[in-house]
């Protein structure tokens, strides 16, 4: 579980419940059931419209990598690669056929084969990308529900405040009513631009931010994968892979000798 969603989610609500609590807010006035339905409903049905079917049956991969970012080795991958490219340039790529038959990673399972198979070293960077291109696409897809929430749950808070306020209009002729109606019907605007600021919006740029680091991620295998290929020498294969490791990593493995099974914890977020 990513700490910094579930951090910032509790860090946002405790700090409102605090603002509130400064300023002497009653929380039981702030509970209303038919805000809360015409605001999460209205936004449900809205966001449905919006989107096609296969983008709403990955939103829950895309909810996940927000809750739980895939877990990318960067250095465990990279000894793995420069492993495998100097066991290429030892005996030859046709030695990688087993290798390839146990790559857990999609990519690199794909790239090995492709390689082993004596595929153009071009036509197997083109496949590489286009297999990560999709993958990112279809995620960055499914995020786009989020945001599409986003723009509508404020909306439907102003549509549900509305409807307050004209039940408002017509009690005019009795004062004592109006104050506790009109706060009744202000929150629905309350609920449409706190579901969009602390829960739609934020999922949708955590799922982005997942996409691009899975992205560079794969950028870095396709590199390592078509450098093995073409026979490049490992040490000069290493300098190129260790540019995309992030600053203060470090690998999983501590040194040991790589293995594929050890750098499969990329697959967790493809």
């Amino acid at each position: 579980m990513d700490f910094a969603t579930i951090g910032g989610l509790v860090f946002s609500i405790v700090a409102i419940a605090v603002g509130a609590v400064l300023e002497h807010v009653v929380f039981s006035s702030l509970l209303g059931e038919s805000a809360f339905l015409t605001v999460v409903g209205g936004t449900i049905g809205a966001t449905a419209m919006s989107h096609t079917m296969h983008e709403l049956k990955n939103l829950p991969r895309a909810f996940g990598m927000a809750l739980k970012p895939p877990k990318l080795d960067y250095h465990g991958m990279i000894e793995y690669l420069v492993g495998l490219a100097e066991k290429a340039r030892r005996q030859g790529l046709l030695a990688l056929q087993e290798d390839a038959e146990k790559a857990t990673h999609p990519l690199v399972k794909r790239g090995l084969t492709l390689a082993v198979d004596g595929s153009d070293p071009e036509a197997v960077a083109e496949i590489l990308e286009s297999m990560s291109d999709m993958e990112a696409e279809e995620v960055v897809h499914a995020s786009a529900v989020f945001d599409t929430a986003g723009g509508y749950s404020p909306t439907l808070g102003i549509m549900g405040t509305v409807m307050g306020l004209i039940t408002v209009m017509g009690q005019l002729d009795k004062p004592e009513t109006l104050g506790p109606a009109i706060a009744v019907a202000f929150l629905a605007t309350l609920y449409g631009v706190a579901f969009a600021n602390l829960l739609f919006l934020p999922l949708g740029a955590k799922v982005k931010a997942a996409v691009k680091e899975q992205s560079k991620f794969n950028e870095m295998l396709m590199l390592g994968v078509t450098g093995l290929q073409s026979g490049e020498n490992p040490r000069n294969l290493r300098e190129k892979l260790s540019v995309f490791a992030p600053h203060g990593a470090k690998s999983k493995g501590k040194g040991k000798a790589p293995k594929e099974g050890a750098a499969q914890v990329a697959e967790e977020g493809t």
